[in-house]
C-alpha cells in the first residue's frame, strides 16, 4: 500500500475526531468534576475556564444568562462539579463543556439539580408549544405587591392602542419564601384550568439570586412543562436568568417585554381571525350568489318547459 493511500488532511482528521466525540456525547448531559483554572470573565459576562483533573483538563464556558443561578463566586483553584454537554470545534480540534449548572464539589451528595431531576423523569428538554391561533384572554401570574403589575398593565395597553386587546385575568401567588414554589405551581395550574385563558404570562420584577430561587425549583418547572396553555416568562431584568425560562414556550427579558409580546400576539391572532371571518363571509356571499343563479336558471327552465308543453296541446 502506497503512502498516498494513507494520507489524510488536517480537516479530515478533525472531522473524524468530531464524529467520534459526538457519537459519545451528542445530546447527552452529565456531571463532571474538577478544579477551576485559568478563569476568565469576559466583558459580556461569560465565564471561561479550564476544568482540571490531575494532568487532564478541558475547556468550559458558562454563559452570562446562566450565572444568575449560581449561589457562590467562581475563582481559580475551586473544586466544582459542572453539568452540561460537550461541544467539539472541528476547525481547531478542541472540545468544550457547555455548562448548564455548576456547584461546589462538596455539594455533590446534595439533592440533584432541578434539570437533572426533570431529565430523569423524561420531562427535559420539553416540547415547546406554538402560539395559539386565537387569544381570548391573557392569564398573568405575579404577586399582589409586585411592581411588575404596573409595568405589565402600562406596556400591555400602550402596545394595543390600535386594536381591542383580550382581557387579562390576574392570578396572584407568593414569589418568595419557602412556600413560593408551591404557590407559583398552584397558580399555573389554576390558570391552566381556566377555559377562557389561552396564554399565561409569569412575571415579576428583578431581585437577588435568592429572590428568584423559586423559579429554579423542579415543582415550578414541572407545572410549566405540564401546562396545556402557551406560557411566557418575563422574570427579573435583562441580566437575570432562571430555569423557568428554559422550559417556557417564550422568554421575555422583562415583565414589560412580556406584556408587549403578548399584546402583539393577541393583535396578530385578532387580525388573523378577522381575516378568516372576511374570507368566510366572502365565501358565503359567493355561495348565495351561486344558489340564486341556480334558482333563477331552474325557474327559467321550468317556465320554458311549461311553454313547450302548452304549444303541444
Amino acid at each position: 500500500m502506497s503512502n498516498s493511500e494513507n494520507h489524510r488532511s488536517v480537516s479530515q482528521i478533525n472531522r473524524m475526531l468530531r464524529s467520534i466525540v459526538e457519537a459519545e456525547t451528542l445530546e447527552r448531559f452529565f456531571w463532571v468534576g474538577g478544579r477551576i483554572d485559568r478563569l476568565y470573565q469576559s466583558d459580556l459576562g461569560h465565564a471561561y475556564f479550564d476544568l482540571v483533573d490531575g494532568e487532564s483538563r478541558i475547556r468550559c464556558v458558562l454563559w452570562e444568562e446562566r450565572q444568575g443561578n449560581i449561589q457562590f463566586d467562581l475563582s481559580n483553584h475551586l473544586d466544582v462539579e459542572v453539568y452540561g454537554d460537550v461541544r467539539f470545534f472541528e476547525r481547531r480540534a478542541e472540545a468544550q463543556v457547555n455548562v448548564l449548572e455548576i456547584r461546589p464539589a462538596d455539594d455533590s451528595a446534595a439533592v440533584p439539580g432541578a434539570i437533572e431531576q426533570l431529565r430523569a423523569e423524561g420531562l427535559y428538554p420539553p416540547v415547546k408549544k406554538n402560539p395559539p391561533a386565537s387569544i381570548r384572554r391573557i392569564g398573568v401570574l405575579t404577586s399582589r405587591s409586585s411592581r411588575a403589575i404596573g409595568d405589565f398593565e402600562t406596556a400591555y395597553q400602550e402596545a394595543g392602542t390600535r386594536a381591542t386587546l383580550p382581557p387579562v385575568s390576574w392570578q396572584y401567588a407568593l414569589l418568595e419564601g419557602d412556600r413560593a414554589a408551591q404557590s407559583i405551581a398552584d397558580g399555573i395550574h389554576a390558570l391552566d384550568a381556566n377555559r377562557e385563558v389561552d396564554v399565561i404570562a409569569i412575571v415579576r420584577g428583578g431581585g437577588r439570586n435568592e429572590n428568584l430561587a423559586p423559579f429554579n425549583e423542579a415543582e415550578v418547572l414541572r407545572a410549566i412543562i405540564g401546562c396545556r396553555k402557551y406560557v411566557v416568562t418575563g422574570i427579573g431584568h435583562h441580566r437575570d436568568h432562571v430555569l423557568a425560562d428554559d422550559v417556557a414556550d417564550y422568554v421575555a427579558a422583562t415583565p414589560t417585554a412580556a406584556a408587549v409580546y403578548v399584546a402583539e400576539r393577541a393583535m396578530k391572532s385578532r387580525e388573523a381571525l378577522e381575516g378568516r371571518e372576511l374570507a368566510t363571509n366572502e365565501q358565503a356571499r359567493r355561495y348565495m350568489q351561486a344558489v340564486i343563479a341556480l334558482l333563477a336558471f331552474a325557474t327559467g327552465l321550468l317556465a320554458l318547459l311549461g311553454y313547450l308543453m302548452l304549444q303541444n296541446v
